[in-house]
């Protein structure tokens, strides 16, 4: 009797083991900057394929757009169908602006914002907020992401920089820049549509919660 109970112990240890090393391997799977699904058909090739793309020149013109009070979005990246370059953010951006782009010259972009934690704003926000800057052409072609975001977060294409807040707030604030012209990853001369997108992270599921956003515009 003693070694049927040995035995099914020894049983149970081992389904604990597998499990929890199953587990293990799926919250790597779902890290941020986890393994790109691209070589499975499931990412397109990046825009940006050099990370050494550069804009030099001048300051020609500043642009400003912001919000100070508080917004909310119920939208969690996870969900396609929505917004921005990969359709996974809330399908109204947070802030937006427009711009006359030349060839030759360079968009530069910076945005911040006051982000809410799943802590403090309860189980409807997710621990992750995720954002999206892209220039949308007025032609009404498909909106692409500048320059210095991360392709694929959890291994899906869906360009996206992030924070998670640690207990109530926490500032974020992150820089993106795009060249124009006809070069591979320019975009060419014309008048555009500058968005700020946003989400929830997938882990958890939930939406986002944020303040004072402020969208500055550099023209070179």
């Amino acid at each position: 009797m003693s070694r049927n109970r040995g035995f099914h112990f020894f049983v149970a240890l081992m389904v604990c083991l597998t499990v929890a090393s199953a587990v293990h391997a799926q919250q790597q799977e779902r890290s941020f900057f986890a393994p790109s699904e691209t070589k499975r058909g499931l990412s397109p090739e990046s825009i940006h394929i050099n990370p050494a793309d550069r804009c030099l020149g001048p300051i020609a013109r500043v642009l400003d757009v912001g919000y100070e009070g508080v917004k909310t979005t119920a939208w969690n990246w996870s969900a396609v169908g929505g917004g921005g370059d990969s359709g996974r953010f809330d399908p109204t951006p947070v802030l937006s602006n427009t711009v006359d782009l030349e060839e030759g010259t360079c968009l530069n972009a910076h945005f911040s914002a006051i982000v809410g934690s799943r802590q403090t704003y309860g189980s409807g926000i997710s621990r992750i907020a995720m954002f999206q800057v892209t220039l949308t052409p007025a032609t009404g072609a498909a909106p692409q992401h500048m320059f210095g975001h991360y392709d694929t977060p959890y291994g899906t294409y869906g360009p996206a920089v992030a924070i998670e807040a640690e207990r109530d707030v926490d500032t974020f604030g992150a820089n993106f820049f795009q060249s124009v012209g006809f070069q591979h990853g320019d975009v060419p001369p014309g008048t555009y549509k500058v968005d700020v997108w946003w989400a929830g992270g997938p882990i958890g599921g939930g939406g986002a919660i944020g303040g004072a956003f402020v969208l500055k515009l550099y023209q070179r």
